[in-house]
């Protein structure tokens, strides 16, 4: 009789520890990155891009492609796509409920080559794992170039000095022999930064023109002092009428955390940075409603101690507006700029946004109907198991405590008879 109860005692708590255990959610972590069929193109080429995700699976998601659209045209045609000038929303969810989730290549776009240049392509977005939950992802980016028919640049190209050409005072190549220059070069960004070591007392400088008959002198790069350096490459354009200078702060110490002038955080209220910041990029571009007086920017450095001073985010006018974060280091010496190109759209141009942004909200409405239905769905079976263990857990308990009533009431009985 002992034996019996014993082995069914032990049968209820395997029961109950079966269904406890049972009751967990798992959680996904995983990678977002851009491929490209080509990474050097010529101009008209076409060039697919691939959204692709590594380490989890994914039954819903929504994402924004950014994308140069002065160096590209988005040629595909694809469902649940919307355009907005640079940006490109992509939205999709699993029919099937979540049985049948999506991992590796998940969407795939075209684009056409327009004009030369390097751009970039990012992304951003929230993707969902097929239980409902949001999965922790990482995104990349992805760089290309792009070049004239042959790999020569249109001025090149013109052999007989046009004006195009002889005008041209654009930098095509520049490099140093130190490691650490921020931003990346690009032709059309003129101020860049680097932090050296007092053991560098010269910077050896690569600088190449888009025309090769433009003159480019470089100034500064030797006898480096402690602090502050300035090294200019100056670009003279053929004919003289053009003139470009190419500025590199070079900081010299050996106390870099004191010399830091990387800001940590980044960010405008309401609005995207693009590209998404990043502490070695300068340079940043952002569209804001024709309402938009005043922007809210939030600028934290990485050295506490290091001075913000935000300049241009008041007042903005209709166009162009440049917003100037200048960080400078906590030894009072170093300064860095990042500058947000604030573009502020007109009444016409307005009207046309607000008309987009409903024509897409209504098309994300019915997009998202049938998978909030099955979101709902799943909610509820989630919750019904939920229910169903603890009820299973509850029914066990009480077999548990009848069996030792039972045996209470029988023990009693043969006690009163012996």
């Amino acid at each position: 009789m002992k034996s019996k109860i014993i082995n069914i005692f032990v049968f209820i708590i395997l029961v109950c520890s079966f269904c406890i255990c049972n009751i967990s959610y798992a959680t996904q972590t995983g990678l977002v990155y851009i491929e490209c069929n080509k990474e050097n193109l010529e101009k008209n080429d076409e060039i697919e891009v691939s959204i692709n995700l590594k380490d989890a699976k994914t039954a819903a998601f929504n994402f924004s492609l950014y994308f140069d659209n002065t160096k590209f045209e988005f040629i595909s045609e694809a469902e649940n796509v919307s355009v907005q000038e640079n940006r490109i929303i992509y939205v999709w969810y699993d029919i099937n409920g979540g049985k049948t989730p999506k991992d590796g290549e998940i969407a795939k776009f075209r684009f056409k080559a327009k004009e030369e240049g390097i751009a970039n392509f990012s992304i951003e977005g929230e993707f969902y794992s097929e239980t409902g939950q949001l999965i922790q992802v990482d995104f990349k980016e992805k760089q290309v170039q792009i070049k004239e028919k042959n790999g020569i640049s249109e001025e090149q190209k013109e052999e007989k000095g046009t004006n195009s050409q002889s005008e041209n005072a654009y930098l095509q190549v520049l490099r140093l022999d130190t490691e650490g220059i921020v931003p990346t070069f690009n032709k059309d960004v003129y101020q860049y930064y680097l932090t050296v070591p007092n053991d560098i007392n010269e910077i050896e400088v690569l600088a190449i023109s888009e025309n090769p008959n433009a003159k480019v002198e470089v100034t500064g790069n030797t006898n480096l002092q402690r602090g502050i350096n300035i090294i200019n490459v100056n670009v003279t354009s053929e004919n003289q009428n053009q003139k470009k200078v190419y500025s590199i702060q070079v900081t010299k110490t050996d106390d870099f955390e004191m010399a830091n002038t990387n800001l940590e955080i980044l960010a405008v209220e309401n609005y995207l940075l693009n590209p998404p910041f990043d502490t070695n990029q300068t340079n940043y571009n952002i569209e804001i409603s024709n309402a938009i007086e005043q922007l809210r920017i939030l600028a934290v450095p990485e050295n506490e101690n290091a001075k913000v001073d935000i300049v241009g985010n008041d007042n903005l006018k209709v166009g162009s507006n440049l917003i100037t974060v200048t960080v400078t280091s906590a030894n009072g010496i170093s300064k860095k700029n990042y500058l947000i190109e604030v573009y502020k759209r007109d009444l016409e141009e307005e009207s046309v946004f607000l008309e987009q942004q409903k024509s897409e909200i209504e098309k994300a409405e019915d997009i998202y109907k049938p998978q909030e239905t099955s979101s709902n769905v799943e909610k509820n079976e989630e919750k019904e198991g939920y229910n169903y263990k603890w009820l299973i857990l509850g029914f066990s308990l009480m077999i548990f405590i009848s069996i030792i009533v039972v045996v209470f009431i029988r023990y009693r009985k043969e006690y009163k008879r012996n």
